[in-house]
């Protein structure tokens, strides 16, 4: 049987990327399709060895290689996926938040489609995404508002004719399942992404040599996420601004870092990406995460419960499928932030006094382990 694995972009080890490398671990002589690759960003996990080569050749990739902006590519991404060339594979293993779903396969290849989200700048996030792009005002907004338009109506109608080519479609989470339903008019299986629980409880004796304890508060609140507008990481910042005794710990980089570090007062520090051990001291020495925005499925908040620490977000759809009130984090519910203060002081007042019990918090994360994970793969794979 001979397994090929699609995922859209290797540029950055994410959540989804996760996904992947279990894949890749599962079957590792299966050979690896994406339409844009970086060695230097993932290169330690998804080896150049391991691409195929009509990777190389893509329209997306010549782009991406040389203006390094995943952006540019967006017009040829529809093209390019149906461009490889899968007619020798039993299996394809598809990752997919934008295109990768659009693979054409032979009738009797099985093609199955692991769904993180259907793109949320084609259909449910298209207004935030111009405003991102500053596209929703101004000069850009007179001359390019028809030519934009235009281009989201064509992404959305190729979107749900590349929905039904999956044989079978895995949605990661209720809420996707839901906007899988809604967008594509489809059914899907839930199967929550497989999460590394052992490695986030196991006891470090000292911290990894490579992180920087000067840097470093003796008591923080981490938050874990890319640094967009979309993930509402000013909500937090705008609290955090208020009360200098309170020390918040932002992992991760993107496009708004810099609008963010404009925002933020001394106390809140911008510790960069981080990974493996480094990223599991940071998060065993915190006090809780916080995550004050919209997610279809994250496997950062099961691995902070992991490490038995206990999560305070914003009340959203998959987060009420994770995390469990009262026992393994709160909630706040306006998404503007408006009760953030009271519900932060009252969370953080109950797990002083260690309401959250470590072991409560561990066994819940194992819910979502590795293991449930690849059984499920297996058996879809081998049916």
């Amino acid at each position: 049987m001979k397994i090929a694995i699609l995922h859209e972009m290797f540029i950055k080890l994410w959540g989804a990327e996760k996904v992947v490398e279990n894949w890749c671990k599962m079957y590792p002589l299966a050979d690896i399709f994406t339409l844009i690759y970086d060695e230097k960003k993932v290169g330690n996990v998804f080896p150049i060895n391991k691409i195929n080569k009509q990777v190389f050749d893509l329209k997306t990739q010549k782009i991406y290689k040389y203006t390094k902006k995943q952006r540019l590519c967006l017009p040829f991404m529809a093209f390019s996926v149906e461009q490889l060339d899968f007619s020798e594979y039993d299996i394809v293993l598809c990752s997919s938040s934008w295109f990768a779903h659009g693979a054409i396969t032979k009738v009797e290849t099985k093609f199955i489609v692991y769904c993180h989200s259907p793109a949320r700048y084609m259909w449910d996030w298209t207004n935030e995404y111009k405003r991102d792009l500053w596209l929703n005002s101004g000069i850009k907004k007179y001359l390019l508002s028809y030519i934009i338009n235009k281009m989201f109506l064509n992404l959305r109608q190729w979107d749900f004719i590349a929905s039904k080519r999956a044989d079978i479609t895995i949605a990661n989470s209720y809420n996707t399942k839901q906007r899988i339903t809604k967008y594509y008019r489809k059914d899907s299986e839930i199967l929550y992404p497989p999460v590394e629980t052992s490695r986030f409880w196991k006891l470090w004796v000292a911290a990894p040599t490579n992180v920087k304890i000067n840097d470093i508060p003796e008591s923080y609140y981490i938050i874990i996420s890319a640094l967009t507008e979309f993930k509402k990481i000013e909500v937090a910042i705008e609290w955090f601004n208020k009360i200098s005794n309170q020390k918040l710990v932002i992992i991760w980089k993107w496009d708004y870092e810099s609008v963010l570090k404009s925002k933020a007062s001394k106390n809140i520090v911008f510790a960069g990406a981080k990974y493996s051990d480094e990223l599991v001291f940071l998060v065993q020495n915190s006090l809780w995460l916080i995550f004050p925005g919209e997610e279809d499925f994250w496997i950062v908040p099961v691995e902070v419960m992991a490490a038995g620490k206990p999560i305070f977000a914003y009340r959203w759809w998959w987060l009420l499928e994770t995390v469990v009130q009262w026992e393994t984090g709160e909630f706040f519910d306006d998404k503007n932030g408006s009760d953030f203060v009271e519900k932060f002081m009252m969370f953080n007042r109950n797990n002083l006094k260690w309401k959250y019990l470590p072991e409560t918090c561990k066994n819940q994360a194992e819910k979502f382990s590795e293991k449930k994970f690849e059984e499920r793969i297996k058996q879809l794979v081998n049916l």
